[in-house]
């Protein structure tokens, strides 16, 4: 492929320094909401004042879409639109995680620093819906007919603890036959060092997400017994040990590396970008592909890549009060996140048989799989051309999501589902998600509010 040459940063398209202004004091009172969901609800106040905050900054939404409530507090916003044939929804979680006393600044107070805006959110994910709803905020005040579409804005309350929020609202599409078009929430960003021998920053927008396989398995023995009789053989414990230590043991390569076409497509579509010999290298993924699997095999981050994870997470038996008594039964619970569903089910008839020499059962308990989403199809192809108009200084490639994200209980409501957002994050950015000192660029926040407004109509 022909090396590719891009523009300067200063080719994006974002607005006026004191409109962006008004933005960054809007997000602010967002960012010193303390959104972090608990199960006893000890935030209650701090999610009705964030609730409160939007309905005050955005009140062409509030009297103009109609809002849904599913569950303790997520939201979804409808605009709908003339003659509309397509429901498009945007999505972004404003529950955060907590912040540490490691933090150099309140993460539950913006600050403003160096061109850098901190707080706990900024980049997971409060810029993202500041720039979505601001968007649908100002189209509105300009009479924007949003002609063809149904807009959809939709918010969970609970997305870091896999919360039922989105759950809830699916449901309520599925019950209503609402099908969407389009899905676009968190998942990618601008990225920069994430593909050696790549100088640019990339835009990845995450086509696919590995899903999760919960099983329970379960060892059980005869009732009657007492601790001091019996063989190891007859124990759970044992058994249940036994069968676990087989399946981890890596020698069994239950499961394989694969290169899965939006992992492939991670790489060839950089090809132009890189330096020599990984272009070469990665130009000819055909012909060096073995090699390159081994190595990548060998670095956890890229192993979860192209395989399967497969842990074990809860281990139950017996009784601590009363040791003597051999426990009846032994559980342990596996956990598997797969990226194609068939290389699961293979490698699931491989660990039933090593089940069935230690009398072990195995049982699904939770099946979380999302389909993924043509990467050379009209959708991605249409915030592909976006992000080259809006942002004409960084690379566009599809990629695959080791992380999760609402949008994944959209697969059976919606045709295409992606998973990116446009903050702009440098290695030190992208390092502070979930960790201390979150921050944002104050440039990249009117860059995110016309993207969005861009996307709206262009989708």
């Amino acid at each position: 492929m022909k090396k590719q040459n891009l523009k300067t940063e200063s080719a994006r398209k974002s607005v006026s320094a004191e409109k962006n202004n008004e933005y960054v004091a809007k997000l602010s009172r967002m960012i010193n909401c303390k959104t972090v969901w608990t199960r006893e609800n000890e935030n209650k106040a701090e999610f009705d004042r964030f609730y409160a905050e939007l309905d005050e900054m955005f009140p062409n939404l509030k009297s103009k879409a109609e809002k849904l409530t599913f569950g303790g507090g997520c939201f979804v916003y409808v605009i709908r639109g003339n003659n509309a044939k397509k429901n498009i929804m945007l999505m972004s979680h404003h529950d955060v995680v907590e912040g540490s006393d490691e933090w150099e600044t309140d993460p539950f107070c913006a600050a403003e620093k160096d061109g850098y805006l901190y707080g706990r959110g900024t980049i997971d994910t409060k810029t993202p819906l500041f720039a979505e709803l601001q968007a649908a905020e100002e189209l509105l005040a300009e009479g924007y007919d949003f002609n063809g579409i149904n807009l959809w804005i939709g918010s969970s309350n609970n997305e870091e603890v896999c919360g039922d929020g989105i759950v809830i609202a699916v449901e309520y599409f599925k019950a209503n036959g609402i099908h969407f078009d389009a899905v676009i929430d968190e998942g990618g960003a601008i990225t920069e060092g994430q593909i050696p021998g790549v100088a640019c920053k990339s835009a990845v927008v995450a086509v696919h997400e590995k899903s999760r396989h919960i099983y329970r398995c379960t060892a059980k023995i005869d009732p009657r017994g007492h601790g001091g009789f019996g063989g190891a053989k007859d124990s759970a414990v044992e058994r249940l040990s036994r069968f676990i230590a087989e399946v981890s043991d890596k020698k069994n390569k239950i499961y394989k590396g694969k290169f899965y076409p939006e992992v492939r497509a991670t790489f060839e579509r950089h090809v132009p970008y890189m330096s020599f010999p990984l272009n070469f290298l990665f130009g000819n993924i055909g012909v060096f592909a073995p090699i390159i699997k081994k190595i990548m095999m060998g670095i956890p981050a890229a192993n979860a890549m192209l395989s399967t994870g497969l842990s074990f997470t809860t281990l139950d038996a017996g009784d601590s009060r009363d040791p003597q008594m051999r426990a009846k039964t032994a559980e342990t619970t596996m956990f598997l996140r797969c990226v194609r569903e068939d290389d699961l089910y293979d490698g699931l008839k491989k660990i039933k048989k090593i089940a069935e020499k230690y009398g072990v059962e195995i049982e699904e308990t939770e099946r979380d799989y999302c389909k993924p989403t043509d990467f050379n199809g009209e959708t991605y192809k249409r915030v592909e051309a976006l992000l080259h108009n809006n942002f004409p200084d960084v690379a566009v490639v599809p990629f695959l999501l080791t992380a999760g994200t609402d949008a994944r209980r959209f697969t059976d409501v919606a045709d295409s589902i992606l998973r990116f957002a446009p903050i702009d994050l440098n290695k030190k950015q992208f390092a502070s998600i979930h960790g201390e000192n979150e921050h944002i660029g104050i440039k990249n926040i009117g860059e995110c509010v016309v993207f969005y407004k861009d996307l709206i109509k262009e989708i």
